[in-house]
Parts: structure tokens; C-alpha cells; sequence
């Protein structure tokens, strides 16, 4: 299998401007978007916990 890389918000905005761009792209068609929009807000909400359990938050 390939390597996993996780999603971040760079990677989610350019997935959303391409799918804007080609809506009848099978990326598009299948909301792949806004998975990846929601990975991204997810990854980045867990880093934030992981950062306020290390004292980091500030």
C-alpha cells in the first residue's frame, strides 16, 4: 500500500478549488471535498488537544 499522509488545510483547499473547477469530476461527484475539508478540521483539532495536554496552547 502507499504512504499515508495525513490531510491538512493546504491539501483540503486544493482539492475543494479543483472540484470547484470540474464539478463533474469524479472527485467532485463523490464529495471527496468535503471529506477531505472535514479530515482536516479534524487533524487539526486533535493536534490543538495535543497541544493544550502538553501546555502548548498558549
Amino acid at each position: 500500500m502507499g504512504k499515508h499522509t495525513e490531510m491538512d488545510k493546504d491539501a483540503a483547499a486544493r482539492i475543494q478549488s479543483a472540484a470547484a473547477k470540474d464539478p463533474e469530476s469524479d472527485s467532485a461527484q463523490s464529495g471527496f471535498d468535503s471529506r477531505a475539508q472535514s479530515a482536516a478540521d479534524r487533524r487539526e483539532d486533535e493536534q490543538d488537544q495535543d497541544r493544550a495536554k502538553d501546555g502548548d496552547g498558549d
